[in-house]
């Protein structure tokens, strides 16, 4: 048998609290709200899947969050280690937690016994801290769970290796040796927060970004031709409010990321930035309860649903215009202004 001391924190959002332990397990003492906002993990997708159910899919947090943050922190080469063959990577993984190295992975909760899902989800961030090769069994930390879990190593295997679409997981792993903590963490916020709410506003891809939600009200009027529109309407508003996203579509998480970045950026907090936040955040829930109640009703109607993607687009749009503006602002870095 082999434990790591762990570092982690129950958190809100599977990534975001992943990335958390293992940055504090390197001496960060880093919130999961203020990970999360490094990452620029604010993000809008919306695809249409007409060969499985749900045939459309909502999501609310960006893509590429991982790599983004730990680019931010100054691992410009981040990659995860990855094998097609399961046994190859479970020997990776071993190999990295006997010399100490907690990881960070990429899993489907089908095959994660203590979540008794019925559906796949393969894009699901934990930690490994140790394993036991007599039991066969990983130790692994999983957001809101306050104590390690054991997975077998027949279901770890499964969980690391699957070819469930949209995410596939190729036993992606990554156990750095060393972390070191920036010195310039008031520059990395305000360029996080100014490119996120550029990715969020100018994005040319319809489905991405506020562009996303425009393609979403054109697309609204097909929901009711398909057999499947009340789950539709289901998985937006779980997709929204509840499958760990820390509420309100991300928004409330990024909105305490905001009042963190204030203490070391005063423009944050002269623009209103959290507050703006904390409208988007209304916005959204109310928008997943307009998805909840229509999946409750007997015939698809989407009037309110429309309005509250409208009253999405327009707050979502009025806080991007104001983030931006962050990038002509001063950054106070160790008690000094320096223009960035």
């Amino acid at each position: 048998m082999h434990l790591i001391k762990n570092t982690h924190t129950p958190g809100k959002h599977c990534s975001s609290t992943a990335i958390a332990d293992l940055l504090n397990f390197h001496g960060f003492s880093w919130s999961e709200d203020l990970c999360f906002g490094l990452g620029g993990g604010l993000g809008i997708t919306y695809l249409k899947n007409l060969t499985s159910s749900p045939t459309r899919l909502l999501h609310t947090r960006s893509l590429g969050y991982e790599k983004r943050l730990f680019n931010a922190i100054g691992i410009s080469d981040f990659s995860w280690q990855s094998a097609d063959s399961s046994k190859v990577s479970e020997a990776q993984l071993i190999a990295a937690l006997k010399n100490d190295q907690p990881a960070m992975l990429v899993t489907d909760i089908f095959y994660l016994h203590y979540f008794n899902s019925s559906s796949h989800f393969p894009g699901h961030g934990i930690m490994a801290w140790g394993y036991d090769e007599n039991k066969k069994v990983f130790y692994v930390s999983d957001t809101e769970r306050e104590n390690l879990e054991e997975v077998s190593f027949e279901d770890m295997r499964k969980a690391r290796v699957s070819t469930v679409p949209p995410f596939i997981c190729h036993g992606d792993f990554f156990a750095p040796k060393t972390l070191t903590k920036p010195d310039n963490l008031a520059v990395i916020c305000q360029q996080a927060i100014v490119e996120n709410a550029y990715r969020l506003l100018h994005s040319k891809d319809q489905s991405s970004g506020i562009s996303a939600l425009y393609s979403m009200l054109e697309d609204l009027s097909q929901w009711k031709t398909e057999d499947d529109w009340k789950w539709n309407c289901r998985f937006a508003y779980q997709t929204i409010e509840k499958r760990g996203t820390g509420g309100s579509g991300f928004r409330k998480m990024y909105a305490r990321f905001l009042n963190e970045s204030s203490d070391l950026l005063p423009s944050v907090k002269s623009l209103r930035l959290e507050d703006k936040m904390i409208q988007c955040a209304h916005s959204w829930f109310t928008l997943s309860e307009a998805f909840k109640n229509a999946s409750e009703q007997e015939e698809p109607n989407f009037e309110n649903v429309e309005l509250c993607i409208k009253s999405v687009i327009a707050v979502e749009t009025d806080y991007c215009n104001k983030a931006i503006l962050l990038e002509t602002k001063k950054v106070v870095l160790s008690q000094i202004d320096v223009i960035v």
